[in-house]
């Protein structure tokens, strides 16, 4: 009889209901103490940072941790031992978060916890492998990862757990599947656990403590290393919350935490590499691996990214910090803003920004002669690049005044590319806006043609430039196959400029529809009409309508179209509701940013 009970109790599958009802009885099945072998390891675990509890059932141990004062997740698969679990946590007088989700379904990012706790969480062996290998990709350098769980022994013991082998562990399993980080402990001990009227008595247990060791620990620190910190860093640090910034003016930089746990989810749900940006199949990280680190001699980057820039596949900005070097920061996460106020204070820092006011590099270097320690040689140089649209760098630049001015100090100082930048054809602009590359470079360009101006007076090696262009090359090649791009050049044209006048005619009264659209020529989006038809009715977009009309037309005979007629090409090539393509993760967070009330006007934020 009784082993006709085991045989039954192991065909039983641990559901919902089965665990609803486990909970759903008067008391706590397993107790309101925590883990005997957890709180005899508390001086190991971090003593801030987010915590991730595993089938944490009624929260006897979340609720610990928060007194503990960690930020606190509880997962299961139980509503009703997650509702016991708030009200502990409600009764010690601490606060957690409950999620009621399966494991295998669950979302545990990436780098994002500081601590994941996993008590007597015992997982079925087809999902097992994959949920410890999101668990360890899922700690941040330095997070830690408590385990005990039942051995295949337990069975004999009659004490506790689940009744079938395969879901009960091993020191070698662990070991196995834990192989990417530092164990600090794991061994198969007997003790006595007793936790509520489930786990009672004499049982065999394996105990696992192990820890993700840092980039800088495993000896591969270099340019691609240090960026990949960062990016970590703010893949871990975005949190659909008030960051606290309440003083800044500008509505995006404002609501800089939500929007980029926005950009990051949608990221994520569309397979997007976390460190080029393009789509998984087609990243080209190892393309735009240098065999040998670019040396800037006396010329330091660092580049600030608009939080609504991260993440957009055409962004060449990524590029400064991985293949030169430098701090890759964008604004709103927690600790970029702590490295941007040490950059800021560097009496070195200047901003490469065109504009009034701005000097040359051959003007800078010249007042530096005559300065009073010119007897010391040109002193270094650190180039703040600011990462995003026009007014996203004019947003940007308006904040770093902001943080200037109260650290009691002037304006930063800008630094412009010389005149030669006027004959300079964008390979990557020329891609994404057809015949609009003349005389206008991306971020990365923009970068890559200093160092060409840096060569003598900044001790750049000679040809620097030429080697560091070539890093664009690879996502030039992704970038013009995913967006089906036009590549031909506007003389081919018939008529081109009477084509161009014709559409911009029709841009100022062509209807826009309210809500978050995109150009489908050259990918920007924007959050309300009038700000999309400042856009469209510029000649450089208008060239690229005329030049994919043509090009669909055969570029056969010459076009001649006027009033309805251009009107229709006008909508047809310009615009389209984000919905109806394919779009970026920035432009994913702008459409949540704006459904959940975040984009208001800088006087609302302010209230």
């Amino acid at each position: 009889m009784a082993e006709s009970g085991k045989r039954q109790a192991e065909r039983q599958p641990m559901t919902a209901d089965l665990w609803d009802r486990r909970y759903s009885k008067q008391g706590f099945a397993y107790g309101t103490d925590p883990n005997t072998f957890l709180l005899e390891n508390i001086s190991l675990l971090p003593t801030s940072g987010k915590t991730l509890l595993l089938g944490e059932g009624e929260g006897r141990n979340a609720v610990y941790l928060a007194s503990r004062g960690l930020s606190v997740t509880a997962i299961d698969i139980s509503k009703v031992g997650l509702s016991k679990a708030r009200r502990l946590a409600e009764e010690r007088g601490v606060k957690i978060k409950t999620v009621a989700a399966d494991l295998a379904e669950f979302d545990f990012g990436v780098e994002c916890w500081d601590l994941i706790v996993s008590i007597f969480c015992h997982l079925p062996f087809a999902v097992r492998a994959k949920i410890h290998q999101a668990t360890a990709n899922s700690l941040r350098d330095g997070g830690m990862l408590l385990i005990e769980a039942f051995s295949p022994k337990q069975l004999k013991y009659n004490t506790g757990g689940p009744p079938d082998e395969e879901r009960l562990v091993t020191v070698e399993l662990l070991q196995e599947d834990f192989k990417t980080l530092e164990v600090l402990l794991c061994r198969e001990v007997e003790r006595p656990v007793e936790e509520g009227r489930y786990h009672t008595g004499l049982s065999s247990v394996v105990q696992f403590v192990a820890r993700r060791p840092a980039i800088q620990e495993r000896g591969v620190v270099g340019h691609r290393e240090r960026y990949q910190i960062r990016v970590h860093q703010a893949i871990a640090q975005s949190q659909d919350e008030d960051t606290g910034m309440r003083g800044v003016k500008d509505p995006f930089l404002s609501v800089a935490g939500h929007a980029l746990h926005y950009t990051i989810q949608a990221s994520r749900e569309m397979g997007q590499c976390p460190y080029c940006w393009l789509p998984q199949e087609d990243c080209v990280c190892m393309e735009t691996a240098h065999p040998k680190e670019l040396t800037c001699g006396k010329l330091h980057w660092a580049l600030l990214c608009h939080p609504l820039e991260f993440m957009r596949s055409s962004s060449s900005g990524k590029l400064v910090a991985s293949l030169l070097g430098g701090e890759f920061l964008v604004f709103g996460v927690r600790s970029h803003q702590e490295v941007l106020d040490t950059i800021l204070a560097d009496s070195s820092t200047q901003l490469l920004l065109p504009g009034d006011g701005s000097r040359t590099l051959k003007e800078w270097l010249a007042e530096q002669v005559e300065m009073p320690f010119s007897g010391r040689g040109i002193p270094d140089l650190t180039l703040l690049v600011l990462d995003g649209s026009w007014d996203q760098v004019h947003a940007l630049r308006a904040e770093i005044e902001v943080r200037r001015h109260a650290m009691g100090r002037p304006p930063l100082s800008c630094i412009r590319l010389d005149d030669s930048v006027q004959h300079f054809r964008s390979p990557l602009i020329d891609a994404l806006k057809p015949g609009a590359g003349q005389g206008r470079v991306s971020t990365f360009e923009a970068c890559a043609l200093f160092l060409r101006e840096a060569e003598d007076g900044l001790a750049i090696p000679p040809g620097t430039w030429k080697e560091a262009m070539r890093g664009l090359e690879p996502m030039l090649r992704v970038l013009q196959r995913c967006f089906a791009l036009p590549t031909e050049s506007q003389e081919r044209v018939p008529d081109l400029e009477l084509l161009i006048a014709c559409l911009q005619a029709v841009a100022c009264d062509a209807p826009l529809q309210d809500g978050l659209r995109r150009c489908s020529i050259c990918g920007a989006a924007f959050a309300t009409p009038l700000r999309m038809r400042d856009h469209l009715r510029g000649r450089r977009h208008c060239a690229a309508v005329a030049v994919r009309f043509a090009r669909d037309r055969g570029l056969a005979g010459p076009v001649v179209c006027a009033g309805s007629e251009a009107a229709q090409i006008f909508q047809a090539y310009s615009t389209v509701p984000l919905s109806q393509c394919r779009p970026e993760p920035p432009d994913v967070a702008l459409v949540q940013l704006k459904n959940h009330g975040f984009l208001r006007k800088p006087r609302e934020l302010r209230k």
